[in-house]
């Protein structure tokens, strides 16, 4: 049985200020700082076998807080940086709203950002990158930190949905989502799995 932590990153300083970061490198903010150290009093206890972690600052910053009580290496690929969103980077989520309601011809979910990736295109990657962690540590317990767009669409591949499917998995700054599997089928334990935010500050 292999156990599976996908984990989003704490709070950037974009995420603070509403902005499109897709592969730009904010870095955490002294909030997103406090919710991982949370994540990493709540998951002390697993006895993880291995880190994997994007490296953009505010994924590898979340995964070496959360992997720092169990003296283990981060690994970090790049195939699990977050989707390009092209032009969009760094303007406002208003600018980019707006955007989309004075173009509704194109489909934006599937085709991406302009200059950025498709759906298609992050599904790709991330299955080739999750598939190949997967295969190297079957039996074990991983934890991969990674992006909210990006666990999302894998998410969704393993699901088997279409990409075209007006669904959005969703996950909070420094949620969890916890998958077993085992005898090649997958079980998806949680999803979005935020409830460390609510532990007092030590």
């Amino acid at each position: 049985m292999t156990l599976l932590y996908l984990i989003r990153h704490g709070r950037s300083t974009w995420n603070a200020e509403g902005r499109v970061q897709g592969q730009a490198d904010a870095p955490l903010d002294d909030t997103g700082r406090e919710q991982a150290r949370k994540l990493a009093r709540k998951l002390q206890d697993i006895d993880f076998d291995a880190f994997y972690s994007s490296p953009l600052s505010r994924a590898s910053e979340t995964a070496k807080i959360v992997a720092e009580p169990h003296d283990l290496p981060i690994t970090f690929d790049e195939r699990l940086m977050e989707r390009s969103f092209g032009n969009w980077t760094g303007k406002m989520g208003a600018e980019v709203d707006e955007e989309i309601k004075n173009q509704p011809h194109i489909n934006w979910r599937l085709d991406g950002a302009p200059g950025g990736e498709s759906r298609l295109q992050v599904s790709n990657r991330a299955a080739t990158a999750f598939n190949e962690i997967l295969q190297g540590h079957h039996g074990q317990t991983i934890a991969i930190v990674s992006h909210g767009g990006l666990l999302g669409i894998y998410l969704e591949h393993l699901l088997g949905l279409p990409l075209d499917t007006p669904v959005w998995i969703h996950f909070g700054n420094t949620a969890v989502a916890r998958l077993r599997i085992e005898n090649g089928q997958i079980h998806i334990i949680s999803i979005n799995d935020d409830s460390h935010l609510d532990m007092k500050s030590q």
